[in-house]
């Protein structure tokens, strides 16, 4: 076995290179095992209070309302708190999206590709000073080296588990080992069942792009969604993405998305092919909304409520956040808070 570092991080995705940046800026030191980088790449925008007319009560006030109130309120408070540092921290695009479900726009990118552009620099500025482990861990591997290395801190952030569906947006890995190594080592798990799995409405069904998503904010700019029949049936588009995949499913669970009278411009702001007018979309599962019991400090809890020592989790692989449907653009800020809030206190753990 290898001697290891400070702090294990697990996953190498946005929230796990979030939280390696947070740890290395504590002092610690950081090892890094990925067996890939998940959904990251996909994260095209975030949720962000960036507007005059917005403010970081607005954004829990939709988040909560989103999640239908089944979400854990200190969760959501500290995800939109620390996402206010976020404006501070990247030169964002001077377009901002309503995403479904907010009542004012807060959905900001740079080049409409932030999940790539952010890992992309953090990897860069990090080069050199993590350690890197390109592969996979099991759980059983992760128990023998928390038996070796009582004090060391792990960080659990391998993503969530939709890849176990045939039909997903999620790479075929994910399917939830994150969640194994947690309740091997002591922690609880929470909603990890069919109701807490956001669709994404509009996916790709056929093609060499079958399975990859057509934005949904594209129904603010003049998108329509047709029937099999080529009729439109939606009385108001601008709704929450579960309700969206419901209307798709009462219409047979096959959509065609009419991107007829969207504006080039806003096609091409989406890094979309503007020969792409008239896509055959269904829903397809896309975030898992459950998963790991964390506290607003990414401690991983037990099932009586208490923390496990030495143990954290951020990102998809947790659960609480998001109660029973996914505010738009929030997946990308999840995993840039939660990881910096993973690395920063599982720093000062291994400080103090």
């Amino acid at each position: 076995m290898k001697v290891v570092s400070d702090i294990y991080i697990i996953g190498g995705g946005l929230a796990g290179w979030r939280a390696a940046e947070a740890a290395v800026s504590g002092g610690a030191s950081v090892t890094l095992v990925a067996n890939g980088v998940g959904n990251s790449p996909d994260i095209h925008a975030l949720n962000c209070p960036v507007l005059p007319e917005d403010s970081v009560q607005q954004f829990i006030d939709d988040t909560l309302s989103s999640g239908k109130y089944q979400n854990d309120p200190a969760l959501v408070e500290a995800m939109c708190q620390e996402s206010v540092h976020l404006k501070e921290e990247f030169d964002f695009d001077d377009t901002i999206i309503r995403p479904l479900g907010s009542t004012v726009p807060r959905c900001v990118s740079i080049k409409h590709a932030i999940g790539a552009i952010a890992l992309g620099d953090i990897k860069r500025r990090l080069k050199d000073k993590v350690v890197v482990e390109n592969r996979t861990m099991t759980v059983e591997e992760l128990l023998e080296i928390r038996a070796k290395f009582p004090d060391m801190k792990i960080i659990i952030a391998t993503g969530g588990w939709c890849g176990k569906y045939d039909f997903s947006t999620n790479p075929s890995y994910l399917k939830g080992d994150g969640l194994a190594m947690a309740e091997a080592l002591g922690g609880a798990l929470m909603d990890v069942d069919m109701a807490h799995v956001q669709y994404e409405p509009t996916v790709r069904v056929e093609g060499p792009r079958r399975g990859i998503p057509v934005i949904t904010t594209l129904l603010y700019e003049g998108a329509r969604l047709l029937n099999m029949e080529g009729k439109e049936f939606l009385g108001d588009a601008r709704l929450n993405k579960d309700e969206l995949s419901k209307a798709i499913f009462d219409q047979g669970g096959y959509a065609f998305y009419d991107l007829t009278d969207v504006p080039d411009e806003k096609i091409l702001e989406c890094r979309m092919d503007l020969s792409e007018r008239m896509i055959k979309v269904a829903p397809a599962p896309h975030s898992s909304l459950g998963g790991i019991v964390i506290d607003s400090r990414c401690h991983v809890l037990a099932s009586d409520g208490s923390i496990v020592p030495g143990l954290f989790a951020c990102g998809e692989v947790t659960g609480g956040i998001h109660g029973l449907n996914r505010l738009g653009g929030n997946g990308g800020t999840v995993a840039m808070v939660f990881g910096t809030i993973a690395g920063r206190e599982a720093a000062l753990e291994v400080k103090n």
